[in-house]
């Protein structure tokens, strides 16, 4: 792999980018762009020889907004890069390519579940409060009664979410203890 300093702009190259202007153009933080590349989810972007600052191209500004959208899915890295790996294989990754946005898929749906339960428990504390708010005690017992499995829900999804964000670690924590 060439270092990001040894990767010169092609002289004659229509349009070259800095680092806030392919920022603001993709959405990305500069922290990210410059991640990204360490990572090796993008190659080595050229750098101006004279100030020695990255320069994209773009071809970089079309990954890097790939890269965007991907992300703004919630894909894993590893994922990205496996998708953006295997684009250069046209058909004969396609299958694989499928898997990782249904999977991609399965997730969002998950997540608009999880999403679901949690607004319809806002739903049922602002017919709550409404109730509190005009002194009718009634009303609002009602509603937590009625209310009871959309707030167990939502309660579900609330924990759900957070065992599936949980990084698997099979050491202890500090102390001993696992957290």
């Amino acid at each position: 792999m060439t270092s990001t300093s040894e990767v010169e702009p092609p002289s004659g190259a229509p349009h070259w980018y800095t680092i806030r202007q392919t920022s603001l153009m993709t959405g990305l933080p500069e922290s990210t762009l410059r991640y990204y590349e360490s990572i090796g989810m993008i190659p080595p972007i050229a750098r101006d020889p004279s100030s020695g600052h990255r320069s994209y191209s773009d071809g970089d500004i079309d990954l890097l907004l790939t890269v965007s959208c991907l992300s703004a899915t919630g894909m894993s890295l590893e994922n990205m890069k496996e998708y953006l790996s295997n684009q250069s294989h046209g058909s004969e990754r396609a299958g694989r390519q499928m898997e990782l946005m249904a999977e991609q898929g399965r997730r969002l749906d998950a997540e608009i579940e999880r999403l679901q339960a949690q607004r319809r428990y806002v739903e049922v504390k602002v017919r709550y409060w409404q109730h509190i708010r005009d002194h009718d005690e009634h009303g609002a017992a009602r509603i937590l009664d009625q209310g009871s499995s959309i707030i167990e829900a939502a309660r579900c999804s609330v924990v759900k979410k957070a065992d599936t964000e949980r990084p698997v670690d099979d050491k202890p924590a500090e102390g001993g203890m696992r957290s």
